[in-house]
């Protein structure tokens, strides 16, 4: 009787665990995406493509196999993609037993990318498909880096060709020198190209720049997460290096316009104002004098342009309200924009020269040490941006 007892209690248990067994998984196929590149320019490491912003063309073909490895006869849609660059196409090709061959065409490819196909699911409302987010991937097609310039090179002045991509420059073979510094970052030009070309970025580095990140060092390295904070270009969580070599930083380029075009070609570079006039409208109650009061802008005329200098950090002593209507020798600073409206940021006490006649000579170059910069937060007057300064 005790031997039937320990029979039927193991019977009991067997019948519990096989009730509590989970069902076997179905397995979504297809299970692997082939894509093969059949036509366009692959380049190489040693003659890659060059990097442009005109759209380029690969024929492809993508097939599908199951678990196996066996061609699978899927039907259904699949989603492109191309990384790094951005398709200009639709992103969505239909298979059909398993197969489908045609063009994809995109822009702004750089370093090594690829095409990528992958099981998202049917576009159709109608379907009732699950996706199994199988994916594949071509082989390399290798492009060049990007120069400051040629990342820059839009018709819209509020972003540029990789905005939003974690991007590498190509700056080794260039001369890229760090023209100035501030509390949270530094702004580099690219001097192997023409002033006023759009050869020059904000860095932004969270917090005052390495020692080794010295105004006229040449920059080897520099990646970072392409953004634009408030329709300024900046690279943020940046990787830099240097060579090692210090270069002459270029003078101060010369504003003759202020279009949003033509600044565009000076974002983050180093320009100059000379004899600029404080408007005779810029008192209490008017929206400039509002600004300056909340961020510390005040507006300076020339010719038919106006743009806006912050100040208040670097030259303390200068207080553009004390000066309405009246001429300022020598102006000069790093531009950014905010939404259309054009700053140049002073980053020098000595770059704000009060007067009617600009300053007998001006420096052509800046050496490490020769760039003194005061604490930012130290004046309320300040714009204030956590994320771009």
């Amino acid at each position: 009787m005790r031997r039937s007892s320990s029979l039927l209690t193991l019977g009991a248990l067997f019948g519990l665990l096989s009730a509590c067994t989970p069902p076997a998984r179905v397995r979504i196929e297809p299970s692997f995406v082939d894509v093969v590149i059949t036509s366009g320019d692959l380049g190489t490491q040693e003659a890659p493509i060059a990097f442009g912003a005109d759209p380029v063309s690969y024929g492809i073909t993508v097939t599908t196999s199951d678990v196996n490895g066996s061609a699978y006869p899927f039907d259904g849609d699949l989603t492109l993609q191309v990384r790094p660059g951005k398709l200009s196409q639709d992103d969505v090709i239909s298979l059909v037993d398993g197969a489908w061959s045609g063009t994809v065409q995109f822009e702004d490819g750089f370093g090594p990318t690829r095409i990528w196909a992958t099981d998202e699911g049917d576009r159709s409302t109608d379907s009732t498909r699950v996706p199994g987010f199988a994916a594949g991937v071509s082989e390399v097609i290798q492009f060049g880096f990007p120069t400051i310039a040629e990342m820059q090179a839009t018709d819209d002045h509020e972003t540029n060709q990789l905005d939003g991509e974690y991007a590498e420059l190509r700056v080794l073979d260039r001369e890229v020198v760090i023209i100035a510094r501030d509390a949270a970052g530094f702004w580099v030009q690219d001097v192997a190209d023409a002033p006023a070309s759009g050869g020059s970025l904000y860095v932004y580095t969270f917090s005052r720049p390495d020692d080794s990140l010295a105004v006229g060092a040449q920059i080897a390295v520099l990646n970072g997460i392409d953004q634009e904070y408030l329709a300024s270009t900046q690279f943020s969580y940046p990787t830099t290096g240097v060579t090692g070599a210090t270069l002459d930083v270029p003078e101060a380029f010369e504003l003759t316009g202020c279009d949003d075009a033509e600044m565009e070609l000076v974002e983050a570079g180093r320009v100059s104002v000379t004899n600029g006039l404080i408007p005779a409208a810029f008192i209490e109650g008017s929206e400039d004098y509002i600004d300056y009061l909340e961020y510390g802008q005040w507006p300076l005329s020339f010719g038919s342009c106006t743009v806006y200098v912050e100040s208040a950090s670097t030259v303390p002593d200068f207080f553009p309200t004390e000066h309405v209507g009246e001429t300022v020798a020598y102006t000069t600073g790093m531009v950014k924009e905010i939404y259309g409206k054009w700053i140049i940021v002073v980053v020098d006490e000595a770059d704000i020269v009060a007067g009617p006649s600009p300053p007998p000579t001006r420096r052509a170059t800046r050496r490490p040490g020769r760039n003194p910069v005061r604490d930012p937060n130290k004046s309320s007057r300040r714009q204030y941006y956590p994320e771009f300064p």
